[in-house]
């Protein structure tokens, strides 16, 4: 009987600590929760904001919904969440416009214009973000208007245009070098660091790089300390030092093995932690529920039926749980050895494109940079694998966009030149299929834009991948180029390129045979393994 009244008090206190957490003043949850946001907390921190939203959501409280909203899109970007930062931006709009909250707007703007460059919509991007600028002005924020002045100045790079960048970039660093936010000047410092170095200015590149790679190690900010390492290795290379670039190069990779994996390691062993004490209180809730159950068998006489009905949906719900858990656990690994792979095959092509700087022999240069793009090809597609919501397989339409986008710049091509048309179905491919399917793509593409167009003749360049009408799989990639010509002086120069395409369409069980074009050189290969 003791132990009966016991659990029944224990039960009111635990009723009473909720209802004192639900009277907590929403503008004190909401710190709260913006707080375990900052820290990286984001799992408690969205919880606790969803708690904030469904009291806001019941007074009809704009304010706070306008904020809840908001740090909800800030989480979204955080997590590279897009459909998240999408759905909070949504509601954000409505409620902060309801409440006139100007400074809320003014964030709204430049939320709009950062998606606008994560979609690559850059006029999109530019419009909002002068909006943000403009509103914060005209709150005379002078330190956030000079912040969205700098993100257009990410967009003009995006663009090409890096000269007209910096003068938004200079601002901003003007305007918080002498604040109290270290953070946003070492972010000033970042962006001039990297403006300088695409201007070739080696000098005014390192002295902002100093003063970065100072702030991050005051700050204790290790992924900014490694990017420091990574752009003194470029800005040496810039001043033709290849011996401190090769050795910067090295100090960057040690770097990012010894520190930023172990903290990825740590982190993730604290998140177990924490799996671990969260299961603990519920394994320890179910043996208060235990003991209450046995101090009232009449109760239970009376309901056994509805008990055990409860108690085997309790159950089901922890194994459900667990399961989720696990499963959780396992993408998470899955998704750190992609990103991990992507990060190496990173550095191995910095170190080819350091050492291609130092080749005088047109032929051994050809063969460098045509390896280094073939570890680029295969680095994105562990990229879209450890970004993606789908770390079995890839979507080959997004990741052959990117793809043509990196080539071309790898190439030096110009656009206004030559063009890369797409012409896709939705596929969906495994890494070992999209791996050796990524390769030839690389190599048929990279034939065309080298060979097809020469003397800046202008084209087109088609790549077509889809299901025929036996359900097959097909990929043809074409040009609208000088012809056979191309592929005859292609035959002359490198033979590796064509071998390399024949052992992987073999590999795939492909078949290649030459496209019938009025004008230009294409290639088509039909997989008879692969059936839609």
């Amino acid at each position: 009987m003791k132990k009966y009244v016991l659990c029944i008090l224990l039960g009111f206190l635990q009723v009473a600590f909720v209802n004192a957490q639900q009277q907590e003043p929403l503008d004190t949850l909401y710190a709260r929760a913006v707080r375990l946001s900052a820290t990286g907390e984001i799992k408690e921190a969205t919880r606790l904001l969803l708690e904030v939203q469904k009291v806001a959501e019941r007074e009809k409280n704009d304010r706070i919904l306008c904020k809840v909203h908001l740090a909800k899109a800030k989480i979204g970007l955080i997590s590279e969440n897009n459909a998240a930062v999408e759905d909070a931006i949504k509601y954000a709009t409505v409620h902060c416009s309801t409440c006139n909250d100007s400074a809320g707007l003014a964030r709204i703007y430049l939320i709009k214009g950062v998606m606008g460059m994560k979609y690559e919509q850059l006029d999109s991007a530019v419009y909002w973000i002068k909006e943000s600028a403009q509103a914060y002005a005209n709150l005379q924020d002078t330190i956030a208007a000079a912040n969205a002045k700098a993100k257009l100045g990410n967009v003009l790079e995006r663009m090409g245009k890096y000269k007209d960048a910096q003068p938004y970039y200079l601002e901003f660093y003007e305007t918080v070098k002498n604040g109290t936010d270290p953070r946003a000047y070492l972010t000033s410092n970042i962006y001039l660091t990297g403006n300088y170095h695409y201007l070739g200015n080696a000098e005014r590149a390192s002295f902002h790089n100093k003063l970065f790679k100072e702030l991050a190690s005051k700050l204790h900010a290790n992924y900014e300390y490694a990017e420091s390492l990574r752009y003194e290795a470029l800005i040496s290379e810039l001043k033709g030092d290849y011996v401190t670039a090769y050795s910067a190069a090295m100090n960057f990779a040690n770097y990012y093995v010894d520190t930023l994996l172990s903290e990825q390691i740590l982190k993730q062993s604290e998140d177990f932690k924490a799996q671990y004490e969260t299961e603990k209180k519920e394994n320890q809730i179910a043996l208060q529920a235990v003991e209450l159950s046995k101090a009232n068998i009449w109760f239970w006489v009376l309901f056994g039926g509805l008990g055990l009905a409860i108690l085997v949906g309790a159950v089901l719900y922890r194994l459900l749980r667990q399961l989720r858990k696990r499963n959780e656990e396992k993408e998470f690994l899955i998704k750190e050895i992609h990103h991990r792979v992507k990060n190496n095959l990173q550095i191995l092509s910095s170190l080819l494109y350091l050492q291609s700087r130092k080749i005088t022999d047109d032929a051994a240069l050809d063969a460098v940079r045509s390896g280094q793009s073939r570890v680029d090809a295969i680095g994105l597609m562990h990229q879209k694998l450890y970004m993606g919501d789908n770390i079995a397989q890839i979507e080959m339409q997004d990741y052959l966009e990117q793809f043509g986008q990196n080539l071309m710049d790898a190439l030096g091509a110009d656009e206004n030149q030559i063009q890369i048309r797409y012409e896709m179905q939705p596929i969906y491919l495994d890494v070992d299929q999209a791996i050796p399917l990524g390769l030839i793509i690389n190599e048929l593409a990279t034939n065309s834009i080298k060979y097809g167009f020469p003397d800046q003749q202008q084209g087109e360049i088609t790549i077509a991948l889809y299901w025929d009408a036996q359900k097959r799989l097909c990929l043809e990639v074409s040009d609208n180029g000088v012809g056979i010509s191309a592929e005859q002086e292609q035959k002359n120069s490198t033979k590796f390129g064509t071998q390399l395409i024949e052992i992987l369409s073999k590999k795939l069980q492909g078949k290649s045979t030459p496209m019938s074009l009025v004008q230009g050189y294409g290639t088509r290969i039909v997989f008879d393994k692969w059936e839609k």
